[in-house]
C-alpha cells in the first residue's frame, strides 16, 4: 500500500490526515471484528462441550475500547481544529499587515507628490 506524504502546512494536509485517520480506524475495526468472530467461534465450541462462555466481560471491554477510541478521536479533532484556527489567525494577521503597509505607502506617495 503506497501512501503519499503531504507536508503539514500544505493545503491538502487536512484531507490526507482525514484519509489516514479513516484508514487507521478501518484497520482497527476490522481487527476487532475478526477477533470477536474468533472468540465467538471458540465460545460456541466451548458451549457445545458443556462449558459456559461468558461474553459479558468482552462486551464491557468493547465498550471501554469504544469509549477510549472516541476519546482519542475527540482529542485529535480538537487539536486539529485549534491548529487550523491558529493558522487562520496567522494568515489573517499577515494579510492585514500587508494591506496596512500598502495603504500607508500609497498615502505617503500621495503626500510626497503634492
Amino acid at each position: 500500500m503506497h501512501i503519499n506524504a503531504v507536508h503539514p502546512s500544505s493545503p491538502n494536509s487536512s484531507q490526507s490526515e482525514d484519509d489516514a485517520a479513516t484508514r487507521i480506524q478501518a484497520q482497527w475495526k476490522g481487527y476487532r471484528v475478526r477477533k470477536q468472530m474468533r472468540n465467538s467461534r471458540k465460545n460456541k465450541s466451548g458451549q457445545q462441550n458443556g462449558h459456559a462462555g461468558g461474553s459479558k466481560n468482552s462486551n464491557e471491554r468493547l465498550s471501554l475500547e469504544d469509549k477510549c477510541a472516541t476519546t482519542i478521536q475527540a482529542s485529535w479533532k480538537g487539536f486539529k481544529i485549534r491548529k487550523e484556527l491558529q493558522n487562520c489567525r496567522i494568515a489573517a494577521t499577515k494579510i492585514q499587515a500587508g494591506w496596512k503597509g500598502f495603504k500607508t505607502r500609497k498615502e505617503l506617495k500621495k503626500q510626497l507628490s503634492k
